[in-house]
């Protein structure tokens, strides 16, 4: 998940679905579950035990809404399911959820009054720099934080305090990508670059490193700016290389990656155009129609038939009255949050905070909804399950899913 991806359209349907959610607040509101199928693990029986208590500090309004309303209402989802079939370790579940707007500042704020009502481990905000202060507030009371959206490796360590992702990091996604690329033949890549977030600024620098690690090479590479609509310029410069490139690689996100394959098509290009999980929108499709043929992009899963992911969209689906997920991979990250708090809570033994974090610590091929995932080893960014998805005939088909074998420092 990247600064500023939503698009307009989708962030109103992410709010109308907030609303929806009868216990899901905004400015302070809260959602709480201590009763009610188990889509994150086998617990079985009555919970009579003290209540977990799950604190989520997320941006339900703002920047964050389009990754952190779908991620919230997954996990109010799993969490029922939970409590149907008694808790975690006999310990019912109680979610709170609280908008910290995306707001830096109240994101301090909020994670205290959650901390105030015995948040034993807590879910921040889509962004590095929204989650500074919630991180901050857990580490005084030893209470871990995970980032449920965001795939910026600097999450883990902007607090002063380990704090750990439950997507990918860039540097795997990106290290996936290109080594999906090598297996396809591309040995030559132009890459477009935006200084103005880390995301579309250091995916290509991942992607360059293992690309050339593999026996590949960047012939070029070009800057461009985010939510910039004229790409006139770069089309020009990739229309004139002379041979074309086998490929070019970018973490430009929707809408800005519609714009940019209409206007590349429009100039004759068909180089192959590889993404990043800001392009996994329908929105995409949508607005650039047959020019969105052959792109391919990193994602966090794929709703195909039989996947645990597909399983836990329809049930997710019948419990919110027949509505769908508005984003079916953040969703899934929903359900991984769950998961990896309840395997943590199982391993510990403890809903005791630092104990709970010990245990995240130690996690090892522990599988999710959206695949499987590792932190044992690791510095909070997880080894785990890359899905490669693309554009065909219209629609998004799956490609491929795979842990990459290198992946580049951060």
């Amino acid at each position: 998940m990247l600064s500023k991806k939503s698009l307009l359209p989708i962030v109103v349907c992410l709010l109308a679905l907030t609303l929806l959610l009868l216990t899901v607040g905004c400015g302070g509101g809260e959602a709480t579950t201590t009763t009610a199928g188990n889509t994150t693990g086998s617990s079985t029986g009555t919970a009579t035990g003290e209540p977990l208590i799950i604190g989520a500090a997320v941006g339900l309004t703002g920047d964050a809404a389009s990754g952190d309303v779908p991620l919230s209402s997954a996990m109010q989802y799993s969490v029922d399911e939970l409590n149907k079939t008694g808790g975690i370790a006999g310990h019912p579940v109680k979610l709170i959820i609280k908008d910290m707007k995306s707001d830096p500042a109240l994101g301090t704020t909020v994670a205290n009054e959650l901390l105030g009502e015995g948040a034993q481990i807590m879910v921040g905000p889509a962004f590095p720099g929204m989650a500074v202060g919630v991180i901050q507030a857990g580490a005084t009371k030893s209470v871990t934080v995970l980032g449920g959206v965001s795939t910026q490796p600097e999450y883990v360590k902007v607090g002063g305090y380990k704090a750990y992702l439950v997507a990918f990091g860039d540097n795997v996604q990106a290290a996936a990508m290109a080594e999906y690329a090598l297996k396809l033949g591309y040995k030559t890549v132009y890459t477009l670059v935006s200084p103005d977030l880390s995301y579309t600024a250091k995916l290509p620098v991942f992607f360059d490193d293992v690309f050339a690690k593999g026996g590949g090479k960047e012939v070029g590479t070009d800057t461009f700016s985010v939510g910039q609509q004229d790409f006139s310029a770069q089309v020009t410069k990739i229309a004139g290389l002379n041979p074309k490139p086998d490929c070019i690689y970018t973490g430009m996100f929707t809408p800005d990656v519609g714009i940019f394959l209409k206007q590349l098509r429009a100039a004759g290009v068909t180089t192959p155009v590889l993404g990043s999980d800001g392009d996994d929108q329908q929105a995409l499709i949508d607005f650039a129609g047959k020019d969105a043929e052959g792109l391919m992009f990193t994602t966090h899963g794929f709703a195909s038939p039989g996947s645990v992911l597909e399983k836990y969209v329809a049930g997710y689906t019948a419990w919110n009255g027949g509505k769908a997920p508005e984003a079916n991979a953040f969703a899934g990250l929903g359900g991984d949050c769950i998961a990896v708090i309840k395997a943590a809570v199982e391993a510990a033994g403890s809903i005791d905070p630092k104990a709970i974090g010990d245990a995240l610590a130690n996690i090892e091929n522990l599988p999710v909804i959206t695949g499987t995932i590792s932190y044992k080893g690791t510095d909070g960014v997880p080894l785990k399950t890359v899905t490669i998805a693309a554009v065909e005939n219209g629609t998004f088909v799956l490609k491929t899913q795979f842990i990459p074998s290198y992946i580049p420092a951060q």
